[in-house]
């Protein structure tokens, strides 16, 4: 049995897949098998694959014969895996030499069920470190009450800068939500939390996450089911508070709420003006404001002021009451041509 399964899911990524699996395969810990599921990328990744399969065998190429999404994929490398620990890793991305040798040191170390690390990002070169108390094994109520603004800091965004042990996602059943496509790591993390007998957190960057540019690129394309997900992934993180009985832990709602406000409605507004076959901008903004998640999101945070100017508070009251006219008004003078290059 190996002591780690990596799982890495592959899309489309030949321009950094060999760059990516060189990361990991120069691990301190070299007893590791590393799982790659390809979900039918019409590139050369599976060339890539069976390239890298040939000559190390700690490679595994899984190929399905469908595209399922990465919450799918991620899956069935859990069901593959024998390793102890089991790790996430995308293959656009690097790790540092010494990133599963700390985080399984840090879980035996102190005998948690998982351990996470800060990280960092290529070309812009940002540090991101979690807001947690370093190497302490804290418990899941522990975590949470201490960390009121989880939501706001992401600090449970993303899977790969965590080290799970096997049996324990196993015992528990803790899966990726397949119907999930936006924050589906986040929803994951968050079970795991929760369901862990302890957490611990190294406060060092060490998994590096490319930043792409083509992706400023993508914020000016419609998504046709962005509302969709991002009310499904809402649902789930209210399930699970209300599951967990936390949903009287006043911090974690408003917390909640302030994401919903800050980051989800902007990227409805935009997903909107991207949407050529509304032209009646006013309509479809008064269906946004009308949305439940967007509603309650509003009662929570009743008049408090969370943004950094006046004027910014102004267009929340605005959006509050759902003045329209006024909402569509200062969105049409940020969605001008020119400023959308």
């Amino acid at each position: 049995m190996p002591v780690l399964s990596i799982i890495v899911p592959v899309y489309n990524v030949a321009t950094y897949l060999r760059e990516g699996l060189d990361s990991i395969l120069r691990q301190e810990v070299q007893d590791i098998e590393v799982i790659c599921v390809d979900d039918c990328s019409s590139d050369s990744s599976p060339d890539i694959l069976k390239e890298y399969q040939a000559k190390d065998n700690r490679i595994q190429f899984i190929r399905q014969s469908e595209n399922k999404g990465p919450s799918a994929t991620r899956n069935i490398g859990i069901k593959y895996a024998k390793g102890k620990y089991i790790a996430f890793f995308d293959p656009d991305d690097k790790v540092e030499n010494n990133l599963y040798a700390e985080l399984i040191h840090a879980i035996e170390d102190k005998k948690t069920d998982l351990a996470l690390c800060g990280y960092s990002t290529f070309p812009t070169h940002q540090i991101h470190i979690p807001n947690f108390k370093p190497y302490h094994a804290m418990q899941p109520m522990d975590f949470i009450q201490k960390n009121p603004r989880i939501e706001m800091n992401n600090d449970l965004c993303y899977t790969w800068r965590f080290v799970f042990k096997r049996n324990f996602l196993i015992n528990k059943k803790i899966r990726f939500i397949k119907n999930l496509h936006v924050g589906e790591d986040t929803v994951f993390n968050y079970e795991c939390v929760l369901q862990a007998s302890s957490i611990i957190m190294i406060p060092k960057a060490l998994y590096q996450y490319r930043i792409n540019n083509a992706g400023s690129l993508m914020r000016l394309r419609y998504k046709p089911y962005l509302t969709n997900n991002l009310q499904k992934l809402v649902d789930e993180k209210k399930r699970l508070i209300r599951k967990y009985n936390i949903e009287h832990y006043i911090p974690i709602t408003t917390d909640l709420s302030e994401k919903i406000i800050l980051r989800y409605l902007p990227m409805l507004f935009n997903n909107l003006y991207n949407n050529s076959n509304q032209p009646d901008k006013k309509q479809g903004i008064q269906q946004i404001l009308s949305m439940t998640m967007i509603r309650d999101s509003f009662r929570i945070i009743g008049f408090r002021n969370i943004y950094p100017s006046w004027k910014e508070y102004l267009f929340y009251l605005a959006m509050k009451f759902k003045f329209t006219r006024l909402v569509c008004y200062e969105y049409n003078k940020i969605f001008t041509p020119e400023k959308r290059v």
